[in-house]
């Protein structure tokens, strides 16, 4: 150990996140609409005292350098994550905790400030989003730190394109985007979009899909848990239990073979697109799967748009980051080397105590090329630093 976590590799995560506390999504909002916005916690006790929990901790720590010591040697442990962790919202806790990481950089996505702007009204909904997307451009201030900002398409070009403006304008890395159409829009890949993705290609910033971004879309029938047993779990953004996790790369799979069939792909060849915490296991046989589609559609839909094999599209254009404790190894060598790339989804539990342990478990027969690409140039090629 050279005294970070990263050691000896040069990393580039592609997925780490924010811990907003109360407050923080209003206090970046017009005063005209903050009312609208809901409080974070408000309507679930449990959270809410989480929260408090957390802040009186924050609070403590702050005023005393030896819990600030004590914070900073268990900073990767289950309990210092969440809303406990080092840097969840503070920015010079978060450069110290980029210290002891090690990274080279962060992309920054929200947490629970999403689900608040979810839940605002329409009506005001996109000040929420520019709230939103504000706070996490001014939580970027350490030059590790790069910024996300939420395009939501469900409100028409007119108002992404100012999103992707604002964006531009404020340096920011990746473009999270919905990866399901809001139920009163167009799809995504409708030809009134195509001046959105030609300007997130103009921009040289990446599109993003995430867990959670998914407009409420839930790829498992509720009726599937009136099973007679017990499924609870701990509060999170990603499932927490194991038949929902077997579906989390549903919603990304329909976005990328919508993107693919549709022509997207084809018209706009230089878009970088990630996909963040929806598993990468699907990801090889998605990619004959998507071919699979083509082959025995093409003589019944009008696909001669398409110029190449749907798989070569993706293989273009597309880099997955695993779930810590996925075969990496395995979907590595059954896809390409040059699609999947590293991400602590740091402070947030799914990214567990030790992800760089988790993942060389399975990559020990790989190539050093093959950790490199991984930890640096992939994730690097698709933030286009």
């Amino acid at each position: 150990m050279t005294g970070t976590y990263a050691a000896d590799r040069r990393i580039v995560d592609v997925d780490a996140h924010i811990l907003e506390p109360k407050g923080w999504l209003r206090s970046y909002a017009p005063t005209s609409v903050r009312e609208q916005i809901p409080e974070l916690g408000q309507g679930d006790r449990k959270f809410d005292e989480l929260l408090d929990e957390s802040f009186r901790d924050y609070s403590m720590r702050i005023a005393d350098a030896r819990l600030q010591d004590e914070l900073a040697r268990d900073f990767m442990t289950i309990r210092r994550k969440g809303w406990m962790s080092l840097g969840g919202w503070d920015i010079n806790e978060r450069t110290r905790a980029l210290d002891l990481l090690g990274f080279e950089c962060q992309l920054i996505f929200p947490t629970g400030s999403f689900e608040q702007l979810m839940s605002t009204p329409v009506s005001v909904r996109p000040e929420a989003v520019r709230a939103m997307n504000r706070g996490i451009i001014d939580f970027c201030q350490d030059p590790r730190l790069m910024a996300s900002a939420y395009v939501p398409f469900e409100f028409g070009p007119a108002i992404a394109l100012e999103l992707i403006a604002e964006a531009v304008r404020n340096n920011v890395r990746g473009i999270l985007i919905d990866s399901i159409p809001a139920s009163l829009q167009h799809s995504l890949t409708h030809p009134d979009f195509d001046v959105v993705w030609a300007a997130i290609q103009d921009s040289d910033i990446a599109v993003f899909l995430h867990v959670g971004a998914d407009q409420n879309y839930r790829p498992v029938p509720p009726a599937f848990f009136d099973n007679g047993r017990d499924m609870r779990h701990f509060r999170s953004d990603a499932p927490g239990d194991p038949l929902s996790y077997m579906a989390i790369g549903y919603p990304a799979e329909l976005f990328l073979a919508s993107l693919v069939y549709d022509g997207v792909l084809e018209k706009f060849p230089k878009l970088r697109i990630g996909i963040t915490e929806l598993g990468a296991t699907w990801l090889p046989s998605f990619l004959h799967f998507i071919d699979t589609g083509f082959k025995a559609f093409k003589n019944i839909q009008d696909l001669s748009h398409l110029t190449m094999k749907p798989s070569d599209y993706l293989r273009r254009q597309v880099v997955v980051s695993p779930f810590a404790g996925e075969d990496v190894g395995w979907v590595i060598q059954q896809s390409a080397q040059h699609m999947v790339a590293f991400s602590s989804d740091y402070p947030h539990h799914e990214g567990t105590d030790d992800p760089i342990r988790r993942f060389e478990a399975s990559m020990e027969a790989l190539e050093c090329s093959v950790f490199d690409a991984f930890y640096f140039a992939n994730g690097a090629r698709l933030l286009g630093l």
